[in-house]
């Protein structure tokens, strides 16, 4: 009997809810610290973002209505393919591990999608192109204004750093000055161990009176977390870039800093986990598949920066 043949109803029932159970324990390390907009149809889906405004004081013994219509701007998050990972099931090891959530094989597959969604949908939607108008048509670019260069240093310097105090005080400083509400909502920053080396190594540097400004929090094991309004997360596959600072191209870590409120996710099909017969190949045999749909993009850039950060 064929491993198709032997996978029945009740097996395909466990079948998804070890998927369901070693999905939850793959979950993305970034897409917490997103806006998630759940999506339907192959078609684009818009997002309306409103300008902040402020009340007026109303003048006369009878005032009349006043009409202050908020500015909206409309993003787009753009449908796109499904993106999977799966194998056939020609083994006994296998067939068995499709009812065990905890096997290598679940998860390595959910793992995979677990990547993509941090990797190439949320890191690359948000420095990549975001999309306003009617229809979407008009593309924009991440703002040279929203890099906060390598060279920023406190002092003189003008050589390029790894990631410093100064980097993160000038990202909230900009967030702040374009009117962000920091005490409403943190300052997510996703960096590799490097850079959390770097921070640690300098605020042991700094002086007592400086750390309380800073406000270093770390984790009940000892592991910087929080510093400067930005709660961390460690995540080791960020992009890099070469810049030349005047003395040759240096490789550079591209560090993204965001609001949670700025930067969303489209959902159109979450993390499902399928298994059937391919009738396309010989034998029918079994094939175990895992899939998901989602954009991420922008929808307002002053409440995104790029911290640039010299690596070694």
């Amino acid at each position: 009997m064929s491993y198709a043949e032997r996978f029945d109803q009740t097996k395909k029932t466990e079948f998804k809810d070890q998927a369901k159970l070693a999905a939850d324990h793959n979950e993305s390390k970034l897409r917490g610290a997103v806006t998630e907009q759940a999506c339907s149809g192959e078609r684009s889906a818009p997002v309306l973002y409103y300008d902040s405004g402020k009340a007026q004081r109303t003048e006369g013994r009878v005032p009349s209505n006043r009409d202050t219509p908020a500015n909206r701007r409309r993003r787009w998050l753009k449908f796109q393919p499904d993106f999977d990972s799966g194998e056939y099931i020609d083994s006994q090891d296998k067939f068995q591990g499709m009812s065990d959530f905890q096997s290598p094989l679940m998860m390595h597959h959910l793992g995979n999608i677990k990547r993509f969604i941090d990797q190439d949908v949320i890191i690359a939607g948000m420095f990549g192109d975001a999309f306003e108008g009617q229809l979407g048509g008009d593309t924009i670019a991440l703002p040279s204004s929203q890099v906060i260069p390598a060279t920023v240093q406190a002092g003189a310097g003008t050589s390029a750093t790894g990631l410093n105090l100064q980097k993160l005080k000038a990202s909230r400083k900009k967030k702040a000055l374009h009117k962000h509400d920091l005490d409403a909502e943190p300052i997510w920053i996703a960096l590799t161990a490097e850079q959390i080396d770097d921070l640690s190594n300098e605020i042991e540097l700094t002086s007592a009176d400086y750390r309380r400004e800073a406000g270093p929090q770390f984790s009940s094991d000892g592991k910087l977390t929080m510093v400067w309004n930005h709660m961390f997360i460690e995540y080791q596959d960020l992009p890099t870039k070469e810049v030349d600072y005047g003395a040759g191209p240096q490789l550079i870590q591209r560090i993204p800093t965001w609001l949670k409120s700025t930067v969303y996710l489209g959902v159109w099909k979450d993390v499902t986990s399928d298994a059937y017969e391919d009738t396309s190949k010989g034998g029918r045999p079994l094939y175990m598949d895992h899939r998901a749909n989602m954009d991420c993009r922008r929808v307002d850039e002053t409440g995104f920066d790029e911290i640039e950060c010299l690596i070694g």
